[in-house]
């Protein structure tokens, strides 16, 4: 299954590692990886990494017309109160990992995977004609009230499809972002309703996983199966974004199946040095104004 990965400049590190061993684990010689970022990042890549890895660079700015991080801070400014936080990057990733499916790039189906997290051994997403979606305990109750104001309908399931990855089905994920633009929100388009499908008030208020796993229980129940995964998610605390071969290793004899490592999740030292030498490296780059 092709994978697609929505990457920040401060991830774009550990994405390299990730890559590697989502290659390794996750997919076939021939099925590809879709790094979606800014279009500057593209010299943090050598183009000798990008061939090997069958990586394809797509600019988050132009992967859909009208999409850009501009455009979303724009909708956010003019729906959210004023005062309140706004968070045009959070709400962009997840805008690219649905639209992705209205893009030439997109074949069948295909798999979003986050940046800061690593496999730890093989992993199936689809058995037979069933993709496998992870579910996880969690309840934020903004993402289901913006759902229940697209749809008409809210939380379906007693578990969260919110994990680090799920396979899409690109078809449905058309039908369900055609839906959103008959949806009666205003807004000119998809992503911009969704924008004003919120309450304006609450500042992380959609969730594309939530939308997609309960959409699918709405109107395609058939495609999938749920299934827990055992998951690390501040594996990072632990050994840093150093963390070697061998200690990833080690994860997966504790049976772990994957582990994720945010930059803001700090060991102690001496495991601290490659988060630390990851941001300094970050600011000067930032100061040079190569990345922003």
């Amino acid at each position: 299954m092709d994978i697609i990965i929505s990457l920040a400049t401060k991830d774009f590190q550990i994405v390299k590692k990730v890559v590697r061993y989502c290659r390794l684990y996750l997919q076939t010689e021939e099925e590809s990886i879709f790094l979606i970022t800014k279009i500057e990042n593209k010299i943090l890549f050598q183009h000798s990494w990008i061939k090997q890895n069958h990586v394809t660079l797509i600019d988050e700015d132009n992967m859909i017309p009208g999409l850009s991080f501009a455009k979303v801070k724009e909708y956010l400014e003019v729906h959210f109160q004023k005062g309140t936080h706004i968070y045009p990057g959070w709400y962009l990733q997840q805008f690219l990992k649905m639209g992705f499916a209205l893009t030439p790039y997109a074949g069948k189906e295909y798999l979003i995977w986050d940046s800061d997290t690593i496999p730890l051994h093989k992993l199936c997403f689809k058995d037979k004609d069933k993709y496998l979606l992870t579910v996880k305990i969690e309840n934020h109750t903004p993402y289901f009230d913006t759902i229940q104001r697209i749809f008409g309908f809210g939380k379906l399931c007693d578990r969260s499809f919110i994990a680090e990855h799920m396979p899409i089905n690109t078809s449905i994920m058309q039908e369900l972002i055609s839906r959103i633009e008959k949806a009666e929100v205003p807004g000119t388009n998809w992503f911009e309703k969704i924008i004003n499908a919120t309450s304006g008030t609450d500042e992380q208020a959609f969730s594309e996983f939530e939308t997609y796993g309960n959409y699918c229980l709405k109107y395609h129940p058939d495609i999938f199966e749920t299934r827990p995964l055992t998951t690390m998610r501040t594996a990072g605390l632990l050994y840093g974004r150093g963390v070697t071969n061998r200690q990833l290793a080690l994860l997966a004899k504790m049976e772990f199946d994957t582990a994720s490592f945010e930059l803001r999740h700090i060991p102690n030292f001496p495991r601290n040095i490659a988060n630390w030498t990851e941001r300094i490296f970050l600011a000067v780059l930032r100061r040079l104004k190569i990345v922003k």
